[in-house]
């Protein structure tokens, strides 16, 4: 019984030893059945694994030849077919200027070649183009939605026989130039996103916006300069067309005559009522306030910690199955950071949960089942 012992022992130390030298213990000793092993990987599917594991043999080993009949009668067939699909569909796929798809072939064909340098050249130049041909198509889209915004700012304006101070004019007013400041401000937090993702012409193309919305923002002036800092030299910024640039400066947004003073702005910070400090923050802003930008920057990180302590919560509730808690807290915490897009997937996802519970406590046992899909 301690001979077994001993012998399991070993074996047990061989399969760790294994483990922790690769390949390389093929070439050391036959009692591991290489062949079998390459036969494993290549019947899964791990075509260059195998490959490599038969490379490595010592021609003294016990499996050497059968391993490289393995190789030429079947491994490195497979391989060159499988090479030659994806490289055929990848070059399809560039004829097509289908820029993501050869992006992705060419990625597959890297993976099943013995020269992999060449298709990842390709590989990053399909990217290239497909991250160029992403900025000009979402610039334009965002060029044509500014100016469409921009070409209502002074719709607002109370028509012939009203008073100039009509409240419904002047509140309508208010709320699309309130809508234009909330645009601007989650382009710059999107452009700040991108542009830590590496993204740079996503993230031009939303600083750009913001600065068209909100040309004297300093802090959408600093990102700017970063963008242009980063962006590689590959990725071109399309030129602004100079009636469409004019047609944007040209227009004036008409603001609502309301005063607002800064300690507005304080007292609502003190009783905690946030989003009221921002939307009057937004138009002393507007009204030419001083210092508005740091005190909407103030603002924001308070609503930014608020909103992040109640997504705590709320995570806490849904782990806890308490789900109308989990929806209340999210749903407070999205209302206050609408901009933040895990806050408002995860409360999708909790609504869509209780969407779900709430069909399947409704149904009876009696209920016709239905035969289509």
């Amino acid at each position: 019984m301690r001979i077994r012992h001993v012998m399991i022992s070993v074996i047990v130390v061989m399969l760790l030893t294994a483990c922790g030298a690769g390949g390389k213990l093929i070439s050391r000793t036959g009692s591991m059945n290489s062949y079998d092993m390459i036969q494993h990987e290549y019947k899964n599917g791990h075509i260059m694994k195998a490959r490599a594991m038969v490379l490595e043999l010592d021609k003294a080993h016990t499996d050497y030849a059968r391993a490289h009949r393995l190789l030429n009668e079947k491994i490195e067939p497979a391989r060159r077919r499988i090479f030659v699909h994806y490289l055929r569909l990848a070059k399809d796929s560039e004829k097509k200027k289908l820029w993501a798809q050869a992006t992705l072939a060419y990625k597959q064909a890297k993976g099943v070649t013995i020269k992999p340098e060449l298709m990842e050249q390709k590989r990053v130049e399909m990217e290239h183009k497909m991250r160029q041909m992403r900025l000009e198509k979402l610039i334009e889209q965002r060029r044509k939605e500014d100016e469409s915004l921009w070409s209502y700012a002074s719709a607002y304006v109370p028509a012939n026989g009203l008073s100039p101070k009509d409240e419904v004019y002047l509140r309508q007013q208010e709320v699309y130039n309130d809508a234009l400041d909330e645009r601007a401000a989650r382009a710059y937090k999107e452009s700040r996103r991108y542009l830590r993702a590496e993204l740079y012409g996503p993230a031009y193309v939303e600083i750009e916006s913001h600065l068209r919305l909100q040309p004297d923002s300093a802090r959408g002036v600093k990102q700017m300069q970063a963008i242009k800092q980063a962006m590689p030299a590959w990725l071109k910024v399309p030129k602004v067309q100079a009636e469409t640039e004019k047609t944007i400066k040209a227009k004036k947004r008409v603001t609502a005559p309301k005063e607002v003073k800064l300690s507005d702005i304080q007292n609502a910070i003190k009783k905690d009522e946030l989003p009221t400090a921002k939307r009057l923050a937004q138009v002393y802003r507007r009204n030419g306030g001083k210092g508005a930008d740091k005190i909407l920057s103030q603002i924001q990180k308070k609503l930014d910690t608020r909103s992040a302590e109640l997504f705590v919560m709320g995570s806490r509730a849904f782990r806890q199955e308490q789900l109308n808690l989990a929806i209340q807290n999210w749903g407070e915490a999205v209302a206050l950071t609408p901009e933040n897009t895990e806050y408002v997937e995860a409360l999708n996802r909790a609504k869509q949960l209780k969407e779900r519970l709430n069909l399947l406590r409704s149904q009876k046992d009696n209920d016709p089942i239905p035969e289509e899909e």
